[in-house]
């Protein structure tokens, strides 16, 4: 099981976006834009290859992507209503996904088979999902679901985010700030310095 981590998607870091580990090593990129219809985002590998895209084939209240992997088309995705929780399944690939758009909390599973968990965190000063991913080999397709939901989450308040510690301005409990220790300390000792 390996952690990764997405910039939430907003009009300072339009265009690649790159995908780190827990250890902050870039895996993967995250290229394209939404909005209208054929509209795309693509995940590359750090070598260039294009690894997953999910494309929008729709536009209106409750859009439509399709989702591809290695250039073949595994499934497709629409946004569902939903009053508290959402429900959203993904159709051919049968990954279903529950959650709440305001708290961007969700939880991907393959029948009773959790294969991703997707938990806002607060980093470098901005907002990412926290990408919890059961298999690699499904990483770059959880990163394009993960992408779609912080789409979907725009415009909605969010529920208070989770913070890490692992970056120059947060205090570790040994004092020292670090890039490669993203772990919890109590609340008294996690406090952002402004």
């Amino acid at each position: 099981m390996r952690k990764l981590y997405v910039r939430n998607q907003d009009s300072t870091n339009k265009g690649a976006t790159v995908v780190r580990d827990d250890h902050n090593n870039a895996c993967y990129l995250l290229v394209g834009k939404w909005g209208i219809r054929h509209d795309a985002l693509s995940v590359y590998s750090i070598d260039g290859h294009v690894l997953a895209e999910i494309k929008q084939t729709s536009v209106g209240i409750f859009p439509k992507f399709d989702l591809f992997f290695n250039g073949q088309k595994i499934g497709s995705i629409s946004k569902t209503f939903g009053l508290i929780h959402e429900f959203m399944y993904i159709k051919k690939l049968k990954w279903f996904i529950t959650g709440n758009l305001r708290t961007g909390l969700h939880h991907v599973y393959s029948g009773r088979q959790l294969v991703m968990t997707v938990t806002p965190v607060f980093l470098y000063g901005a907002g990412y999902s926290e990408l919890t991913i059961k298999q690699q080999a499904t990483e770059p397709v959880c990163i394009c679901v993960a992408a779609i939901l912080d789409h979907w989450a725009k415009g909605k308040p969010k529920a208070p985010l989770k913070n890490k510690a692992s970056l120059p301005g947060w205090r570790l409990s040994n004092g020292e700030t670090s890039f490669n220790n993203i772990h919890e300390h109590p609340s008294d000792k996690n406090k952002l310095t402004e």
